[in-house]
């Protein structure tokens, strides 16, 4: 009876229609400010008077030692005379738990506070504590406030200060939680041959998947609510005629409506999916033949929608445009085009390609990651074909979907989906003009416990709380979660604490060792070249990680939650030893204030309760000192490069040893060595002044077509600029032992052979792993890998300069003591005559000219 009743008052009170703004960006004006604090204000208020109108009851109240009590949703509050409620001291104190419980309608903006048993509400976007003259709210039962009307009362508002300060931020981090996989078991195939999806939809709890498999072709469907499979849906009747399908070649859903293009039954069939999916019309007239600038559709496979157009891709080279106003079921199999857009790659069976309207555009997407952008202001009814206004070649994006709030979704040829705010996908020559605001790239495998990196994505489709996408026969289906991140205009109230390494609670794990395996090296590692001394948070842990070969002291352990905001401060470290890792129980906390690295701001987090497992690129983990020059030597570095040891072995790749403890440990000091070099001033100062400098005033840096003013020749301004931060920017590099005589590289592929592996502490030099370096961007005709000119003999020059100047992070070469490993460990013994240093005086090219032009350190 008290449970009914309070549920009653409570919930007469929750289900009142309230807008309560779900996030506040920075242009919002004072008014509204206003309005959101007198509505949670009111809301408040309410909430409370509901409380006490349950209290007046005395069979809902609980008597014990002189005191009252009443229980809210299985949680007891003590109440006062006057059946207003008291909250107890939170345990910790920034707890928000037993507030949040009575008000559930503050959403994560809002601090929540303690007062004289009472509770403050400040907004962390524009909100203050300025008592007398802020921006806050309070419920206060110990000490009533005298209304404007004279009478007292227990709540308080205060606007006159309400405002965004200039320091003070908010951002929303996205993340892939839990994945659901769709395989041909869900939807009942007895092989996993028969289940062939290359296309995907959503419309609310319901998936479509067109799966292409010549004996099943039918659209496949899976309802998210109940986590079954639906009835596949593998035909319709219309006019008395019985129509199946031949290769669902491709699903998209626009404004409730599911649009589907069968590549062999040469049409494109629209099913109404707020009538239980009811089939509305066809376009194209069943077969391939007819004339096709007027109702034919030859082939078709792909087919996207606006509110005004329907385009449809088939094999005769362009975009057939119809007006969703003739879609009617007058028009079933007869509907007349009315535009065209030239696609002339659109031209074979064999074509996959995707479409999405985003805005006002309709991008096309090919499988060899061609994108093709068309301007629907350019539609003009008739024959003419329209070109496409951009075509851009390998822009990496393999799909595109824009969600119902206008961002954008990318899924790239690397595995990565892309998340881009409204209006900021725009497509340059070389592929985007500028970084999305998220990248999604990991989900959370419920059923092995741990965290997956996703595979490039066939289609992709998403609505409010759900990303679905092809895995290759496999569709999955992944939360997008958030994390909200507020920057506080407040320093932390206390310090970061000092880590104790060596605590028994610790646990300690030696990296890179001689006695590690092969599977492991090839499997367990992956670090950020200009992250060598970095952590990973996660749910339960603070992990402390050293790919640096040397000791390092006087730490500062720094995280910044996204890509942009302040570092905040974790920890400090008095001394890491080289290659380990330190797992401590040390976690985040909801609410928990941080201090920033500059000790005048704070950040909160808020959303970690909800949290399955904690994404590893969620948050950046650096280790800075102040004092260690070596360590300020390898953090921050501009190369970006994700680094693993590749799976290579003479028994599968030919000309490749297997990599073994010493060459790991020696790769990480090479490559944290050579980003230091790309990193420098120097490096930048001559690339930017190539023609000048090491071109001897003759000749540009060149690519593919060789030194010639054509394409892919030599370089202008722009080529400099581009290629230099595709340099910087480059990403995984599988890093080897080769056994051919110099070096292998190409894509992904970085190997050398192993006298390298000692000989660069003396004249071997870098010009070998420039080379192979260099194959990740050109051939040997192009000044990235040619053995005479260009990227090679720069960066070997420079190494020398470098190495005898002692400016390098590691010029000592028994730091790692590779010459002395385990001759079971090596590939081929220790040539002693190439660890000879240069003779004294030694000079080349760079250091004659950095000594007649010294680069400014102002």
């Amino acid at each position: 009876m008290k449970k009914t009743l309070l549920a009653c008052l409570l919930g007469g009170l929750l289900a009142a229609p309230y807008a309560v703004a779900a996030s506040t960006q920075n242009a919002v004006d004072e008014q509204q400010y206003v309005v959101e604090m007198q509505t949670m204000h009111r809301m408040m208020n309410e909430r409370i008077e509901a409380l006490r109108a349950y209290a007046s009851d005395e069979k809902n109240v609980i008597q014990r030692d002189g005191r009252r009590f009443i229980m809210v949703e299985d949680r007891e509050y003590e109440i006062g005379k006057d059946n207003y409620l008291y909250f107890d001291i939170p345990r910790p104190f920034h707890n928000e738990e037993i507030f949040r419980h009575i008000f559930g309608f503050f959403n994560e903006d809002w601090e929540l506070t303690l007062y004289e048993r009472g509770m403050v509400a400040v907004n962390r976007i524009y909100g203050n504590y300025d008592y007398g003259n802020g921006c806050l709210m309070e419920y206060n039962p110990s000490h009533p406030f005298t209304s404007a009307e004279g009478s007292k009362t227990p709540f308080s508002l205060e606007i006159s200060t309400c405002q965004v300060d200039e320091g003070r931020s908010h951002q929303t981090l996205r993340y892939l939680g839990k994945g659901t996989p769709l395989t041909h078991e869900t939807f009942g195939y007895a092989q996993s041959g028969d289940f062939a999806p290359e296309s995907v939809a959503l419309h609310g709890d319901k998936v479509y998947v067109g799966n292409t498999n010549s004996g099943f072709s039918r659209i496949d469907r899976y309802d998210m609510r109940t986590q079954k499979a639906l009835a596949p849906i593998t035909g319709f009747t219309l006019n008395g005629k019985e129509e199946t399908y031949r290769v669902v070649s491709d699903v998209t859903e626009h404004n409730g409506r599911l649009f589907v293009a069968s590549l062999s039954s040469n049409r494109v069939d629209i099913y109404d999916l707020n009538n239980n999916d009811q089939i509305i019309m066809s376009l194209g007239t069943g077969v391939y033949w007819g004339d096709t600038f007027s109702t034919a559709l030859t082939h078709p496979y792909s087919v996207a929608a606006n509110d005004d157009y329907i385009f449809v891709a088939d094999i005769t080279g362009k975009i057939s445009i119809y007006k969703q106003s003739d879609a009617t079921l007058a028009n079933h199999k007869r509907a007349v085009k009315h535009a065209f857009f030239d696609l002339p790659e659109s031209n074979s069976i064999w074509r996959n390609i995707k479409m999405e309207v985003v805005e006002n555009e309709l991008i096309v997407s090919f499988d060899n990651s061609n994108t093709y952008v068309f301007a629907l202001d350019s539609i003009e009814p008739g024959q003419t074909l329209t070109p496409a206004k951009q075509i851009i070649h390998r822009s990496q994006r393999r799909n595109v979907y824009e969600a119902q709030d206008g961002s954008v979704l990318t899924g790239t040829s690397q595995g990565k989906v892309e998340i881009f705010n409204k209006g900021e996908l725009q497509f340059t020559e070389n592929g985007v003009a500028q970084a999305p605001a998220f990248e999604l790239n990991t989900y959370f495998d419920d059923l092995n416990n741990k965290e997956v990196s996703t595979k490039a994505s066939f289609d992709l489709a998403a609505n409010n709380s759900t990303l679905a996408m092809l895995q290759g026969n496999t569709v999955l289906l992944a939360d997008i979660e958030s994390l909200n991140v507020y920057v506080n205009n407040y320093a932390a109230w206390d310090p970061a604490p000092e880590l104790d390494l060596n605590g028994s609670d610790v646990v300690k794990q030696p990296l890179l060792t001689n006695e590690e395996s092969w599977e492991s090296l090839t499997q367990n590692h992956e670090v950020r070249v200009n992250r060598l001394l970095s952590g990973k948070q996660r749910l339960d842990s603070l992990e402390i990680i050293s790919y640096a070969a040397q000791r390092t002291h006087d730490l500062d352990v720094e995280a910044r939650f996204g890509k942009t905001g302040p570092w905040v401060k974790l920890g400090t470290i008095n001394e890491l030893e080289p290659f380990t890792s330190f797992k401590l129980d040390q976690v985040l906390e909801e609410n928990r204030v941080y201090p920033t690295v500059n000790d005048e701001q704070s950040v909160t987090i808020m959303g970690l309760k909800g949290m399955e497992y904690m994404p590893a690129n969620l948050i950046d983990i650096r280790l800075t000192s102040d004092t260690d020059t070596f360590v300020q030597k390898i953090t921050d570095l501009k190369p970006n490069w994700r680094l693993r040891f590749g799976t290579y072995s003479p028994e599968t790749h030919g000309n490749w040893g297997r990599i073994t403890g010493p060459y790991a440990r020696e790769w990480m000091i090479m490559m944290a060595n050579f980003a230091y070099i790309m990193n420098s001033p120097e490096f930048e100062h001559i690339w930017f002044n190539y023609k000048e400098t090491f071109g001897r005033g003759e000749q540009e840096f060149y690519g593919n077509a060789g030194p010639v003013d054509a394409p892919n020749g030599n370089f202008s301004a722009d080529d400099y600029q581009r290629v230099y931060q595709q340099f910087m920017d480059r990403d995984l590099i599988n890093l080897g032992v080769s056994t051919i005589g110099g070096g292998l590289g190409g894509g992904s592929v970085l190997g050398i052979d192993t006298w390298l592996f000692y000989g660069h502490y003396y004249r071997s030099g870098f010009g070998i792993l420039a080379h192979e370096f260099g194959h990740g961007f050109g051939s040997h005709d192009s000044a990235y890998a040619n053995g005479g000119a260009g990227f090679q003999p720069l960066i070997t020059d420079m190494h020398h300069m470098m190495l005898l100047d002692k400016t390098l992070p590691y010029i000592d070469d028994n730091i790692n003591a590779f010459y002395t490993s385990p001759r079971e460990l090596l590939h081929n013994g220790i040539a002693e005559h190439l660890r000879v240093p240069f003779p004294e005086g030694h000079t080349n090219w760079a250091i004659e000219y950095f000594k007649n032009n010294p680069i400014s350190t102002k």
